[in-house]
């Protein structure tokens, strides 16, 4: 498994989160995804639909060392306003804090697959001729670039309060064997959700990988207020205590293929939401 893959976020937030359709994904300001996550664990069918639920497009970049102040003025300054014309409606913007350096990756809600047979946005706000030499400016930052397409998984989410503010995620990408994704999506719902309730955390978001990268992924976003709150240790072992919380990891042997874990931070700076009328009343 590749480092741009623990940078999810991503989160879920597990990113998380959940962690999508909101400039903000781990702020106050949430998405409509994350604001519909309770309603759709409340209504949801035995069976659920996984077809039906969010799609989410996922941008990850290594930014140059020696230009990443510039790089920072130029997301601002040129590359969202050209985004925003383009269409797009949101982002949210995640930093690596303990994991790869100048690492950052992007989130954006989509409605469906077939968004990508049109014009990108950068070509839709500027046009084909400018569009080349935005792109040419841009590229002269980036040291790689991986885009991806995640689903976010509403059955596995648990978000007790959509509008708290937690700015952190631990993003945990876990490669599952072939044919084990049920035992994982249970391990998840039946041992995972219900630490995090007993101990009335900020919750978690849930995505499985769809395209770009490692199809049996899970990323598995957890979200946290600070870093002292990960010295307490993980909802599963402050539930349940350490001697079952490893019984319960257990279950986990020949499910889990492997697991990348990192913290990552929202860039407020770098995120954003265009606010419906609707939204603003």
């Amino acid at each position: 498994m590749t480092k741009s893959k623990a940078a999810l976020a991503l989160t879920c937030v597990a990113l998380t989160v959940a962690f999508v359709q909101r400039p903000q994904l781990l702020s106050g300001q949430q998405p409509p995804v994350l604001q519909s996550v309770a309603l759709a664990q409340a209504t949801a069918p035995t069976v659920p639909d996984v077809s039906k639920m969010p799609l989410v497009n996922i941008t990850i970049v290594h930014i140059r060392p020696e230009l990443a102040t510039e790089w920072l003025e130029f997301q601002q300054n040129e590359t969202i306003p050209t985004l925003k014309k383009g269409g797009v409606r949101q982002r949210s913007a995640f930093a690596t804090a303990i994991g790869p350096s100048f690492e950052y990756a992007f989130l954006t809600p989509a409605e469906n697959l077939a968004e990508r047979d049109g014009d990108n946005p950068i070509v839709k706000a500027l046009g084909q001729d400018t569009a080349r030499a935005y792109a040419q400016k841009s590229r002269r930052f980036i040291a790689s670039q991986r885009t991806s397409v995640v689903r976010l998984r509403t059955d596995l989410t648990y978000r007790p309060d959509p509008t708290a503010q937690l700015p952190m995620a631990v993003v945990s990408a876990y490669s599952i064997a072939a044919g084990r994704a049920a035992d994982f999506e249970d391990y998840i719902k039946t041992d995972v959700i219900a630490a995090h309730k007993q101990m009335k955390t900020g919750g978690l978001a849930v995505y499985q990988g769809l395209f770009g990268g490692d199809g049996s992924e899970f990323i598995v976003a957890t979200l946290v207020h600070d870093f002292a709150e990960l010295d307490k240790g993980p909802a599963l072992r402050l539930a349940y205590g350490a001697e079952r919380a490893a019984a319960i990891q257990k279950k986990l042997a020949g499910v889990v293929v492997h697991v990348d874990r990192t913290v990552v931070r929202e860039v407020p700076e770098l995120s954003f939401r265009m606010w419906t009328s609707s939204e603003n009343r």
